[in-house]
């Protein structure tokens, strides 16, 4: 039954690290006005929006205008800002066009670009970067 189904796919169903809504939005679509939670336990841990998101290849969607707010289980909120992103679906990597900012209460970072790994959730800032600590940050600390 499973392969019977199976064969009944399309010719253009979405393959292993293909951008999952590929039969509703083709190549070259443009989708103003976007937000995307992440969930872990039924909480929301993150919320990306951006301005436009443009389906660039069948693995690979460029999104405009972006501002991720992530949220720590203590309700700390980083918030990243950057003009573009490209998101890779095949190797779950994101990188950014333009200069990147990550502010929250402890810290504000500038960067001329970003790297991200959906997957482990790790990313690294590339410079020239310029960091400020926070005062209080560093009231905490004691130095």
């Amino acid at each position: 039954m499973c392969a019977a189904a199976h064969a009944q796919l399309p010719s253009d169903a979405v393959g292993p690290g293909e951008f999952p809504d590929l039969q509703l939005l083709p190549v070259g679509s443009v989708v103003k006005g976007i937000t995307v939670p992440r969930y872990e336990a039924h909480k929301v841990t993150a919320l990306m929006r951006a301005g436009e998101m443009s389906i660039a290849t069948r693995t690979t969607v460029k999104l405009q205008n972006v501002n991720v707010r992530l949220l720590d289980a203590k309700g700390a909120v980083t918030v990243a800002k950057a003009p573009g992103v490209e998101y890779n679906f095949t190797t779950k990597h994101a990188f950014t066009t333009g200069k990147v900012t990550l502010e929250d209460e402890r810290f504000t970072a500038e960067g001329t670009k970003a790297l991200y790994h959906s997957e482990s959730q790790r990313g690294i800032v590339i410079g020239p970067v310029r960091t400020t600590i926070s005062a209080a940050q560093l009231n905490k600390t004691g130095k």
